[in-house]
């Protein structure tokens, strides 16, 4: 029997948490304050962090279930407000983002036993996890972090990109409402109304926050790393697209224009520059042209393009982020025929728009006299960023050689970059490619701590210790 003490405690608690409960279910995981965010999710995670892998399983197949039939009408929102990309590809990156992205399977525990007894694996949440999303993949990004760190125990604060603050929100709210139907369970995700860059940096050093997760660019990526928190940081890149004599060009010229153009090249690992050796440059170049790229060959378009696209203090002008090849055109005035989907044109390894990221539907072209040259390119103009490059090559060899030396997160042979993101349902979708603090593609395993528990009293049914 509990005592009238008691009894009032419970009643109180009881009331609060109605109240609670009530104005949460208001906001879906949307606050007014970082600080309101954080400890609602650090609370959430608190009790999550007690649920069974049942119960996870269940928050990510509510996910999946509630958005797979709202794909073409988030894909369009995206396009609508974030102006960048295609909505076709939209709809294909989250394809990949929902149904790619490995759940509580990839936090399966690793066990061993023998003569020392048994020594178990298991891999542990971190806490509220603090996520930078980009306005490039909005609600791509914000699906597929959420399910791998769900999986993984974990809550999670997003700090949306203000460029699609809107859709974004709109995906933190109804996660939150999709879960909450299907579980009870309440600010597993959470954001707040307003994001800009003061609350992403308010987010990075609040004390409850227990790693951050970054997807942007450089600046960004470089808070998270010195905020004295785990901090997995995806950064630039600059994907370079190898080409030799031996490949088989008709399927390299396709590949390649199909993965450049894909959502208006706005994905970091799309080719940014192809280095082509000297005796079948010509030969690629018709057959991209066949494929849908545009060739410009006037010295001056090629000026008016670079003047154009590149602002005075060396970055890419957003203006053309993300646009469509008909559009850069027009703007440039440079006559065309047919709807091309790629600009392409040839440039040396120097050239501005070969050694920066654009982001936009432009692919210069640089010739090599041989692979050894055409490597020592790549390799240059990849920059270090260590991200992404591809090699269209029918020589073992120099594919081995050059997925050694360029040492990227990941390397593509004979195929559209886009594959090594798992659009095309090419493997586990990669949509955070962590290369600054090295974890790479991350899936569920990346965002839990590696946890080992020893008994040297058992078990193993090989052996018996009386």
């Amino acid at each position: 029997m509990t005592t009238l003490e008691e009894q009032i405690r419970f009643i109180l608690a009881d009331e609060m948490n109605k109240s609670q409960e009530k104005s949460v279910t208001n906001q879906l995981g949307v606050f007014e304050t970082v600080d309101e965010a954080i400890k609602a999710a650090k609370q959430a995670q608190e009790k999550y962090a007690d649920c069974s892998i049942e119960i996870r399983d269940n928050v990510i197949q509510a996910i999946k279930d509630g958005f797979e039939p709202m794909l073409p009408q988030i894909a369009e929102d995206i396009l609508k407000e974030t102006g960048m990309g295609t909505a076709q590809a939209k709809i294909l990156k989250l394809q990949n983002a929902l149904f790619n992205t490995p759940g509580t399977e990839d936090i399966t525990p690793e066990i061993q036993t023998g003569d020392g007894g048994l020594i178990m694996y298991e891999y542990a949440p971190y806490g509220v996890i603090g996520a930078v999303t980009p306005s490039t993949n909005p609600v791509e990004t914000v699906i597929a972090n959420a399910i791998m760190m769900l999986a993984g125990g974990n809550t999670v604060y997003f700090s949306v990109h203000p460029g699609a603050k809107a859709v974004s929100r709109w995906a933190v709210e109804k996660i939150n409402e999709f879960i909450l139907t299907k579980t009870g369970i309440e600010n597993l995700v959470v954001t707040i109304t307003n994001p800009s860059i003061e609350a992403a940096q308010e987010m990075m050093k609040h004390p409850d926050i227990a790693a951050l997760v970054v997807t942007g660019g450089p600046g960004v990526v470089h808070q998270a790393m010195i905020s004295g928190k785990k901090a997995i940081g995806a950064g630039a890149g600059n994907p370079p697209a190898m080409v030799d004599e031996t490949a088989d060009l008709k399927l390299a010229a396709h590949n390649i224009v199909e993965s450049a153009a894909f959502d208006n090249n706005i994905l970091c690992t799309a080719e940014k520059e192809v280095i082509a050796i000297k005796e079948i440059k010509d030969e690629l170049i018709h057959l991209m042209q066949f494929e849908g790229a545009f060739l410009v060959t006037k010295p001056e378009d090629i000026q008016k393009l670079t003047e154009m696209t590149i602002q005075e203090n060396g970055t890419p002008d957003r203006k053309f982020i993300g646009k469509n090849a008909t559009y850069i055109l027009d703007e440039a005035r440079i006559s065309y025929t047919g709807s091309p989907t790629l600009i392409i044109l040839e440039a040396e390894k120097t050239h501005p728009l070969v050694v920066k990221e654009m982001l936009m539907p432009i692919l210069p072209i640089v010739c090599a006299s041989d692979f050894d040259e055409m490597l020592s390119v790549a390799i240059e103009v990849e920059n270090n960023y260590h991200h992404t490059a591809s090699l269209h090559s029918e020589n073992l060899k120099r594919i081995n050689k050059a997925a050694h030396k360029i040492d990227t997160s990941i390397f593509v042979v004979n195929g559209p970059t886009y594959s090594g993101t798992g659009v095309g349902f090419t493997g586990a979708s990669a949509l955070t490619i962590s290369t600054p603090t090295g974890e790479g593609t991350t899936t569920a395993k990346t965002f839990t701590r590696r946890r080992r528990l020893n008994s040297p009293e058992g078990f193993s049914m090989r052996v018996w210790k009386d």
